[in-house]
Order: structure tokens, then sequence, then C-alpha cells
């Protein structure tokens, strides 16, 4: 089988490049281990500028719901962050849904997809990429997109990743509830929960409640056992019973866990391959969240593929050109949130109390943790803020 385009992965990233590809009149194949509709490990949460530059996905019904605020907690719940809004501050989805329709979207476009199939191996020639699916199957291509998670074979096979690949560890589980149970514990504004540095861990619980289900999760950004994990997952759940955030008789369902990337990889091209998404290390390294860099990077992976096979260049130092393109579009803001996972080991009480005196900086903080403002952008006037508030403090 032979085509412009491979894509390996049919998450967010992979449905992207795909949608925008067959777009411009090339020829693609979308692949992807799981049988679809299939649910992803995920908290659920979409900057809404990510819906300003697609915005196809309010137009197709992708969203299921959307926050207005919320509360952040100091470990101890002495200090408590609240911020409400008029208008949303983030847009909520349900992976099993959101996937499944963006794949949909790209069928629709003209891409090709295969589900169910596991690509054990690629192979670079001298005139085409080669796919190696599970079943034998051969797939040839110009060029291969690898978006196929943190874990890519892609990345693995073309050498881009290390070995032993360090990451951090999740856990949550989302449950249903009622409209009525949902509006009396969260309102129909859907405000938020998030607890730092909770029961002790490094990293944070979530609490993102959507249309009719609520997420709950806890994320560590130091190293943990999963087992560990689990019983802290278990301990905040009791938490958020003894204080109301829902209620006691709730059913949690199955937990399920997930590997995110730490940082990008040193390395996101090689001679016709391209990686996007978690399979690149596109992520937020702060909040967890990757869906916005997943489309972002997926829309660059997309425009360069195209110029290359237009040029018919797909030499890795003309592939290049896309990691220089992610790097400056929003490279510096997951720098910056690298910097920040550091600081928040280092988290005291008194950093909580001292932005929940102050709206202004409240809101500030919410924007950039949320996605809608960039970090990098935004640095000095954060950091201005941050003097002013700890002087007039003082």
């Amino acid at each position: 089988m032979d085509y412009d385009v491979a894509i390996v992965g049919a998450g967010p990233a992979g449905s992207t490049a795909a949608k925008h590809l067959v777009e411009k009149g090339l020829k693609v194949i979308l692949i992807d281990k799981e049988k679809f509709p299939r649910n992803k490990h995920c908290g659920g949460g979409l900057p809404l500028k990510v819906l300003k530059q697609f915005d196809y996905l309010e137009k197709n019904n992708l969203i299921e719901s959307y926050t207005y605020g919320g509360f952040l907690y100091s470990s101890s719940l002495k200090y408590v962050i609240d911020v409400k809004k008029e208008i949303p501050i983030i847009a909520m989805i349900r992976r099993i849904k959101f996937d499944n329709d963006l794949v949909k979207l790209a069928i629709k476009s003209g891409a090709e997809f295969i589900d169910g199939e596991k690509v054990v191996d690629i192979k670079i020639k001298p005139d085409k990429a080669i796919v190696k699916l599970n079943d034998n199957t051969e797939i040839e291509s110009k060029i291969i997109i690898g978006s196929d998670g943190v874990w890519s074979t892609v990345a693995e096979k073309a050498g881009l990743r290390p070995g032993e690949t360090k990451v951090n560890m999740a856990l949550y589980c989302e449950f249903p509830m009622t409209n009525k149970q949902m509006d009396q514990y969260f309102t129909d504004k859907r405000y938020g929960h998030m607890h730092i540095k909770v029961l002790g861990i490094e990293g944070y619980g979530w609490v993102f409640p959507k249309k009719e289900h609520v997420n709950i999760g806890i994320g560590v950004v130091g190293e943990t056992k999963e087992k560990n994990l689990k019983k802290n997952l278990n301990n905040y759940i009791q938490l958020l019973i003894d204080n109301s955030i829902i209620p006691a008789d709730v059913n949690i369902g199955e937990i399920k866990g997930a590997a995110l990337p730490k940082k990008p990889l040193d390395k996101t091209y090689a001679e016709r391959i391209i990686l996007c998404g978690d399979a690149a290390g596109l992520i937020n390294p702060f909040s967890g969240e990757g869906i916005d860099y997943a489309m972002y990077s997926a829309r660059l992976a997309a425009e360069i593929t195209y110029n290359s096979i237009e040029k018919r260049d797909y030499s890795s130092k003309f592939l290049s050109k896309y990691e220089k393109k992610w790097k400056k579009d929003f490279g510096k803001d997951i720098k910056l949130f690298l910097m920040m996972v550091k600081r928040l080991r280092s988290t005291k009480e008194k950093y909580i109390q001292l932005v929940s005196q102050d709206q202004k900086l409240s809101d500030l903080l919410l924007e950039i943790a949320c996605g809608n403002l960039g970090v990098s952008q935004n640095k000095w006037k954060l950091i201005r803020r941050i003097l002013f508030v700890t002087f007039s403090q003082a």
C-alpha cells in the first residue's frame, strides 16, 4: 500500500495532522493499535485558545462542557484561591468521544483509517519509508508522522527515544453523576478543584466536573510507585468526601493509570520522520495537559510534511524546520513550565496565602495554568505582580 504520509497514532495529534494533510490534497493513512472508539487516560481539559485556532471543534460539538472557575487549595487546606468568572476559563471533553470524533473528521476529509493493528517496525529507505504492522502488512509512504504516545514505537525505531524513558505518573477515575448532583456540588458553572501537594505528594490532585461526569485524579512530578499512588488517590477521594466536594455514596468505578512525558525529546525529527504530541514529549510538565501541544505540533508537522513532499526533500535537515517552529511557537513556555515544576517541590503555604489575597494575581495565574495565556509572553507581568503583592503585604 502506497501513501504520501503514514501517521502512527490516532489521538488528537494524529487525527489533526491527518485532517490537515488530506485537505492539502495528500494521500494519508492513519493507524492506531486500539479499536475505536477507545478511552484515553486524561483529565480532559482543553484551553480555550485551542477552540479559536481549531474552530471546527465547537462547530462539530466535540466539547462536553465549560468550566467558569474553581478553587486551588494549599496542602493543609488552610488557604484557598477562589476564582469565579462570567466567561469560561477552560473547555472540558471526554476523550472517548473527542478522539473518536476527531478520527471521523479526518476520515470525512479523506484520510484512510486502520484501527486495531499495531505498528511493530519502521524502515527508512533512500526512496521511501515503510511501516510494518503486526499482521506483517507493509505500508509505504514518503514520510512517517509518529504520534503514538509516550512509548512511541516510531520514536524508538528511529533512534529518537532514549532506552530508558523517564515519565511522570498519574492515576484517575471518571464516573457519571446525575445532572442534579452535578449542579448541587459544582453548580451550573462546573467549578473545579485543585489541591497542591495534597497529602504530602510532589504534585497535585484535581476534580474536573464535566456535563454529567466527574474526573478525579492525582499526579506526581517526582519518582513514585504506582501502588503508593493508588493509595494516595483513594485517600484523596476520601478527603474530597470529607470536605463535601463529592457525595459520599459515589461509585468511582475503575481507577486507571497514565504515564506522562517529563520533557521534550532532544530531537523530534529524522530522515522521513516527524514526531508530535506525547511521542515528542510535548506536554505541559506543570499541569500534565498535552492536548493543545498535540494539536499545535500536529498542525506544524502537517505544514512541514506538505512542504517536504512538494519539494521532494525528505532529509533530516529539511524536516528540522519542524522542530525550529514548535520551539519558536511554544518551546519557551515548556521550558518555563519545567522551571515551575522544580519550584513546586519547594512551594510553601505562604505562596498560596499570598496569591489568595490578590484577585489580579489569581486571575493571571489561572489563565496561565489553563493554557489561555503563554507563560513566556507574560512572565514579567507575572513577576511584577508577585513583587507588588509581596511588598504590599509586608
